[in-house]
């Protein structure tokens, strides 16, 4: 078969997986789990690119069309009224001439590259899940920490002083639920995580290097609220909030490694 309709059955055909994998995705989320059709679209993904690369041939279609944008723009300017004596000028300032000059058309050149799409696809499905999932351990503490910055920003911008611990949403009591919840919400979820990657993925090593972000931003988050407790806090609001310490967290997490 020749090279160049290779390249081109090669391309549509693997548009076309990847469109079927996308809708699969789709309704797999729909139908059962958010996670369920991100690690069927990823995990498909990773198939068709482990197929396509013992091909050593371009996955790429050059199409050709035209651009009317320049005929159109020219069209709407000749129809104008104010432009009608200037049909009979003889000079460059004719307006036939400018639309002849002005209105052709342009040759435009468009390049496919299915095989690029596939790492596109790929890279924005695991981005969305390292998201989704860091959004479902730690979204509460993120935002609390968002409505401490947004305080601390007014306050340097010349609003009231403030004292968080006496914000009613921030007193230590309501910041200990908070942080029960997500610790909660880690110790429960985390496995169903972790049994869904190992079902789908069936790789250890794709398994670790796709939830490591999400581990990491896990401790990030953590990290920072450790940071914000001890310098909006006393002593003892913190004993009374009860953070879970990195240790703590570092263990819970460790089995994800």
């Amino acid at each position: 078969i020749d090279r160049a309709v290779f390249q081109g059955l090669s391309q549509e055909a693997l548009s076309a997986c990847i469109q079927s994998l996308l809708g699969a995705s789709e309704s797999i989320s729909k139908n059962k789990t958010q996670i369920d059709g991100q690690l069927f679209l990823i995990k498909h993904l990773l198939i068709l690119r482990e197929q396509i690369a013992p091909f050593h041939t371009e996955f790429t279609i050059k199409e050709i069309s035209l651009d009317l944008k320049k005929t159109r723009d020219a069209a709407f300017k000749i129809l104008n009224p104010m432009t009608v004596p200037r049909f009979f000028r003889l000079n460059s300032n004719n307006a036939l001439i400018e639309f002849l000059l002005e209105g052709t058309p342009e040759i435009r050149e468009h390049y496919l590259d299915s095989k690029k799409d596939v790492d596109r696809h790929l890279k924005s499905a695991c981005e969305q899940f390292i998201q989704q999932q860091t959004r479902l351990f730690v979204e509460p503490l993120e935002e609390f920490m968002t409505k401490v910055s947004a305080l601390k920003t007014m306050a340097s911008q010349g609003g009231p002083k403030y004292t968080l611990s006496q914000q009613p949403w921030a007193q230590p009591a309501k910041v200990n639920d908070l942080v029960a919840t997500a610790y909660k919400t880690i110790k429960t979820k985390l496995p169903q995580t972790l049994r869904s990657m190992s079902l789908y993925l069936s790789n250890k090593d794709t398994e670790f290097i796709l939830f490591k972000p999400v581990r990491n931003n896990i401790q990030q988050v953590f990290q920072k609220f450790h940071a914000l407790l001890k310098e909006e806090f006393s002593p003892e609001d913190i004993q009374i909030i009860a953070c879970p310490s990195v240790e703590q967290l570092n263990l819970l997490l460790s089995v994800s490694k």
